[in-house]
């Protein structure tokens, strides 16, 4: 099974409560999964940056095997340039556009 989280929110206790969910979804024996992505856009973006509170727990995911994917165009919005970003977030061309691409090769959808 295959799934993937949506943020949108800047609210950084909003974006902990995500990765909580991540980590939630990682532990559960009951789920097979192969593959977990994490999408963010809009204001969500800056979680990825080097210096956020939940770089830790992003690196830690990541390490685990979640996919971190930041929209471009939302960072352009925002100014953040991709190389001020976690080493383990790739920019997508479009947040939108990487979430129509996972769902449309079965990924299950969460907005958080």
């Amino acid at each position: 099974m295959n799934t993937v989280f949506h943020v949108t929110s800047g609210d950084p206790d909003d974006q902990a409560r995500a990765l909580s969910s991540v980590g939630n979804l990682l532990s559960d024996d009951t789920v097979a999964l192969d593959d977990v992505a994490f999408v963010a856009n809009s204001s969500a973006v800056r979680m990825f940056l080097r210096g956020a509170t939940n770089a830790p727990q992003i690196r830690s995911l990541a390490e685990n095997g979640v996919a971190f994917k930041a929209c471009s165009n939302s960072l352009q919005r925002v100014d953040i340039a991709p190389e001020q970003l976690l080493g383990d977030v790739e920019v997508v061309s479009s947040g939108m556009g990487e979430l129509t691409r996972l769902q449309s090769t079965g990924y299950a959808y969460i907005r958080l």
